[in-house]
């Protein structure tokens, strides 16, 4: 990898990721990767390398993680200028945080929001994203539970849990005397 510091942005679906990405992205000058966003603007852009992906991801299923990776590493690689990276939702499984470790390097920090699942649900039925059905929120929500959970639990050495279900403000004054630690 670059060298340059990562932290791990974890959270469920609808926990608030993009939004303290978004702010912590301007005062740290780190790039904000969302492999969410990452793989669905590959969907929408209709490569052939991802078209396929479009019905994992519709169904609230991980994207294969070597493809994930891969994708990942490439944007890595095409920010020079960043100061570090803000991982959005990555790693989502063990085998990622495996894979993540050896290809990008061991995260600095890492940052879980803490949601109630109830509060997940209502902050995705606005339906901004394609995949955001009342039934994929709750696969989303359950992908996370069994999945994300063990790899937070793996790095808790890192790890700071943000209880989440305030305002983003509050929720960023948090995140940043984490960061400034």
């Amino acid at each position: 990898m670059s060298g340059k510091p990562c932290v791990w942005v974890m959270g469920g679906p609808g926990s608030g990721k993009g939004t303290q990405c978004a702010l912590l992205q301007s005062l740290y000058s780190y790039s904000h990767l969302s492999t969410g966003d990452l793989l669905r603007s590959e969907v929408l852009a209709g490569t052939e390398r991802w078209i396929r992906l479009f019905q994992t991801i519709q169904a609230g299923e991980l994207a294969p993680d070597d493809e994930v990776i891969a994708l990942l590493a490439a944007a890595v690689e095409k920010q020079t200028e960043a100061a570090g990276f803000l991982f959005d939702g990555f790693p989502a499984n063990m085998a990622q945080a495996r894979l993540c470790q050896d290809k990008l390097g061991s995260p600095a920090k890492v940052v879980v929001l803490v949601v109630p699942d109830s509060v997940m649900v209502d902050r995705l039925k606005d339906g901004v994203n394609f995949n955001d059905t009342e039934e994929t929120i709750k696969k989303r929500i359950q992908t996370f539970s069994e999945e994300t959970q063990p790899v937070i639990q793996a790095y808790a050495d890192v790890a700071s849990k943000v209880k989440a279900d305030r305002t983003s403000e509050e929720v960023f004054a948090d995140i940043k005397n984490i960061l400034d630690r």
